[in-house]
């Protein structure tokens, strides 16, 4: 067993297994409410911000979050994660305070916009007219966001890093020091990716939505590793119903 591990027995995680829902059942449900968006806003288009939250939502790629999340729980097994729904790991733990937690985190965010109007700026500097998909169809597409992002983010490249680097490279040795690691290089890949288009307005506001951005996800990858990837999912879930659906910016 390495320093620290948290690995869960394989003989707790088949008793858990057969009183709850194991990840890849949940997974698969998850997989089918992206198809079911899909085929929503197939007949009743949604007005999409830009071409790349369109595609993210085309069956080729519905194809391979799915058969990539499912790698990912195969490395997670290996690795020591909760299952997603895990008989140790109460109904608050798994769902109310991921969503305390993403209500709380939207905060900073809100307070941030509020102060400085960025997102106004960016959806301007794009030519549309506010920053975030028009209800009702945000509350379909921003949970299904939710999703593709934990398994782009965490739910493939943590457990299967992790895997290969303490599993194989290290022989189990020093499994908890390398996920957070781990957490803490991939946390930083929406703030790197995502933004930057708010440099134009200034280094001290890209640095505070910088950091709200890293905070955000390095709770969820915590909240993985605790609690699995349903309760990181739920997280970022609540926060986009608080930033993205009833925060009207």
């Amino acid at each position: 067993m390495a320093n620290g591990q948290t690995a869960i027995p394989l003989a707790k995680r088949a008793s858990s297994a057969g009183r709850r829902p194991g990840s890849v059942t949940i997974y698969l449900a998850l997989m089918a409410y992206l198809a079911l968006v899909k085929i929503i806003i197939t007949f009743v288009p949604a007005t999409f911000r830009s071409i790349s939250q369109a595609a993210v939502f085309a069956w080729p790629f519905i194809g391979i979050w799915t058969v990539a999340g499912l790698i990912g729980i195969w490395f997670a097994r290996k690795t020591g994660f909760p299952e997603a729904w895990d008989a140790r790991v109460s109904t608050v733990q798994q769902l109310l305070i991921p969503a305390l937690l993403g209500i709380g985190l939207s905060l900073p965010f809100i307070a941030t916009d509020m102060l400085t109007h960025y997102n106004s700026l960016l959806a301007a500097q794009y030519n549309q007219p506010r920053a975030n998909i028009d209800f009702p169809a945000s509350l379909l597409i921003y949970p299904g966001g939710a999703i593709i992002v934990e398994v782009f983010y965490r739910l493939l490249p943590v457990p299967l890093l992790l895997w290969l680097i303490s599993n194989v490279m290290l022989r189990g040795r020093g499994q908890s020091h390398i996920f957070w690691i781990l957490a803490i290089l991939t946390s930083l890949i929406e703030p790197l990716t995502q933004d930057l288009d708010v440099l134009p307005f200034g280094m001290t506001l890209f640095a505070v939505v910088f950091l709200e951005d890293f905070a955000l996800n390095l709770a969820q990858a915590a909240l993985f590793r605790k609690y699995g990837f349903l309760a990181a999912i739920v997280m970022r879930v609540a926060f986009y119903m608080i930033w993205h659906v009833l925060y009207v910016h």
